[in-house]
Formats: C-alpha cells, structure tokens, sequence
C-alpha cells in the first residue's frame, strides 16, 4: 500500500517542476535556440522554399561567414568591449588575400598576408584601447574608418577577383553532406569555447566585464586580455572574409559591411549582456543563425533591403535597451 501524499511532499513536487522552467527562463542560449526553431516553423508555414533540406543547408552555410566573425565579436563583448572593425577588417582579407593571390606571391602567400594584416588590425585595436585608454567603440570605429580609406586607395574603388581553390573548397564543399563552412565555423566555435569557457584567459575576461577595477586588484592581467581578445576578433574577421572570397570570388570593399551591427546583434541575441561579464558562445551560434534565418525570411516576402535595415535596427535596439535594464537591476 502507497503511503499518503502528504502537503510538504506535494509542495516539494510542485518545485521541483518548476525548478527546470526556471532554469530554462535564465538560460539565454536556449532561449535563442528556442526562438530560432520557432522563426523557422513560421518560414516553412508562411513562406515558400524553407522545407527542404538544401534550404537548411544553404541556411548554415551563409549564417557561417557571420558566425565566425559574432564567435570573435563575442570575445570581445564578454570583456566588456565592442569591435566596430569587424567589417573593415572582414573587406582588407578579401581584398589583400585576392590581390596578392592573383599576383606573383601564389594563393598560399596570399592567404598568410591576409591573416596577417588581420591579426595587426586587432593589436592595434587592443593597444589604442589598453595603452591610450581610447574608449573601445571609438578606437575601432577608428580603425575601421581608416581601413576603408586606405582600401579605397589601395583598390582604386574597383573589385577583385581571384580563384583560391582552398578557399573556394572551404566556401562552396561538403563533408559528408555538410558544408564545410559550417564545419570550419563549428571548429573555431569550439576552440573559442575552449578559450573563454575553459581557460584562465576566459576566466580574465568575464572578470575585466564584470568590473574593471575589480579585476585590476584582483590580480587579472588586463593587457594580456584584452590583446588576446582584439587580436582574436579580428583574425576571426579575417577569416571570414577569406571564406567570402572562396564563395563569390570576388573581393570588394563594402562585402564586410552587413557584419558589423549583425555580429553585434547575435552576441546579444545569444544572451551575452552587452555590458560582458555574462553570456555563452553556444548563445551565439543560435543568434547567426536566427539572424540569417530573419533575414532570408523578409527576402523571401520581397521586402526591400531598407525595410529589412529597419526591423533588424529595431530588435538590435530593443535588445540593447532590455540588456542594459537588467545589468542595471
């Protein structure tokens, strides 16, 4: 015979029911998993192409180029900084790495070159905001200001092409059915989960979000941080500008310009407060992918490209605007 139900035992199920939905209203990683499920039902229900598998591929394939420069963007919002290059830096690889591939140097050279004047944005970047304490939206605005100048001079304003076969395999090739952007983007999201959710530097980062003075006398090197996290951001940028050339083959100075607000958007989409100190990289991933989702789905509707600026301006916003009232509260 069961033995009675007794008040405290009722009262103790009716908790332990509710302790996993709480968990799941404080965990902005689902949430945004979550949203992005929901986003797509309402693609295949109320738009035309979304239910088939060559659509989902295209889907991850496209929302890699962004991911991989939100993963590095993420980096940096975690210490409680902003990379407004993102977008110069993601047009100089393309541009560096298809001119100098197409010259004598060879598509190898080309490559290194690219990464490399990538990774110098990020110290630079790291050095303004550390040594000259410049403000970090200010400094990389900066920057990505003067590399757009310098490309211009550099380019004459006119496009390159350039047909680099590692690039274009990564780009446009599949492993197993699965493109292989989305396999690289996988692979730089679980190297950058290591380093700022394993690491003693991700541990320095979510400190120097948390308080900047706090970690100073707590021991945190601050210099260290920050140059691992700028230079990151900004050879991941580079990255993704180097996957962009394989999949159009051609270069130009304005192909980085979608991804500055929308790396932006997906690190706050994901759950990281824009302030740092809190969030995950898991979030992120969710946050490309419902921004592409988003953005193929007003496409879709024939909407023009300033309706669609308009809606993602406004969510981007509104999150900034919630994100800010929590950290507040």
């Amino acid at each position: 015979m069961s033995s009675p139900t007794t008040p405290a035992d009722r009262t103790s199920g009716r908790v332990g029911a509710l302790l996993p939905l709480a968990a799941l209203r404080g965990n902005r990683a689902a949430w945004a998993f979550g949203v992005l499920g929901a986003t797509w039902l309402a693609a295949v229900l109320f738009a035309d192409g979304f239910d088939t598998v060559s659509s989902f591929r295209y889907l991850v394939q496209t929302a890699s180029f962004l991911g991989i420069v939100a993963v590095g963007q993420t980096l940096v919002v975690m210490m409680s900084g902003i990379d407004l290059s993102v977008s110069g830096v993601v047009a100089l690889s393309a541009v560096v790495c298809a001119k100098v591939a197409s010259g004598p140097g060879g598509n190898a050279t080309g490559i290194a070159v690219a990464l490399l004047f990538s990774a110098l944005v990020g110290v630079v970047n790291a050095a303004g905001v550390v040594w000259l304490r410049v403000p970090p939206m200010v400094m990389t605005l900066a920057t990505g200001t003067i590399l757009s100048g310098a490309l211009l001079v550099y380019t004459n304003g006119s496009p390159s092409s350039a047909r680099v076969p590692l690039l274009d395999s990564l780009a446009n090739g599949r492993l197993l059915g699965v493109p292989r952007a989305f396999v690289l983007w996988l692979a730089v999201t679980a190297a950058a989960f290591w380093l700022l959710h394993r690491s003693r530097t991700g541990r320095y980062a979510f400190a120097l979000g948390a308080g900047e003075d706090a970690a100073r006398a707590s021991g945190v090197p601050v210099v260290t941080t920050a140059f691992t996290a700028y230079t990151a951001c900004a050879l991941l940028a580079g990255v993704a500008g180097l996957v962009l050339l394989g999949f159009t083959g051609t270069s130009s100075l304005t192909m980085g310009n979608p991804y500055q607000l929308l790396s932006i958007a997906s690190v706050v989409l994901g759950g990281t407060s824009i302030l740092g100190g809190r969030g995950h990289l898991l979030g992120t991933v969710g946050g490309a992918l419902l921004l592409t989702l988003l953005t193929a789905l007003l496409t879709s509707w024939n909407l023009s490209e300033g309706v669609r600026q308009v809606v993602l301006g406004i969510l981007i916003i509104t999150l900034l605007l919630v994100y800010a009232r929590e950290r507040v509260a």
